[in-house]
């Protein structure tokens, strides 16, 4: 009987382990994945020298994100932060559900020099575990570099 109760908690201790090792794989795979959609959109935005935030389906950064998007096993959403415009995986607005956020910061305001500004994007991440699924939801952030408008510039 001894070894019997004995058999149970080893049973129970190999199974915690093994859904504590499968939680941290999971984590681990998908933050690497949010790091990399984060650091496609920041390329794509800098690629194209700004975004409009206000009209998605015409801006080209916002169709070659959704390309992208559409192209990778990325499906996370969340919540987007106050001030930030958030966008789902079709590439329109979306508040409550979306796949990115951007908000557009003023690094200089205009004046004698140009305006310049950045980009500050925020994609999601989740802790899914095979039985329970979703259990908790994590942010990744990144900035561009500071943009300058091409047309303001002059040379």
């Amino acid at each position: 009987m001894r070894e019997a109760i004995g058999g149970t908690w080893i049973f129970q201790i190999v199974i915690f382990f093994i859904l504590l090792f499968t939680g941290y794989m999971c984590l681990s795979i998908n933050h690497s994945k949010a790091f990399n959609v984060k650091n496609e959109i920041i390329k794509t935005i800098e690629r194209e020298e700004g975004i409009d935030l206000n009209a998605p389906e015409s801006d080209a950064a916002i169709q070659k994100i959704v390309s992208y998007l559409q192209s990778t096993s990325y499906r996370t959403t969340g919540s987007c932060p106050s001030g930030y415009t958030g966008y789902d995986r079709e590439g329109h607005l979306s508040s409550r559900s979306s796949s990115f956020c951007i908000k557009k910061q003023t690094a200089r305001e205009s004046g004698e020099l140009p305006p310049m500004s950045y980009y500050s994007i925020v994609v999601f991440y989740q802790l899914d575990l095979p039985i329970f699924r979703s259990v908790f939801s994590f942010r990744v952030t990144g900035d561009t570099k500071i943009l300058t408008p091409a047309s303001e510039v002059s040379l």
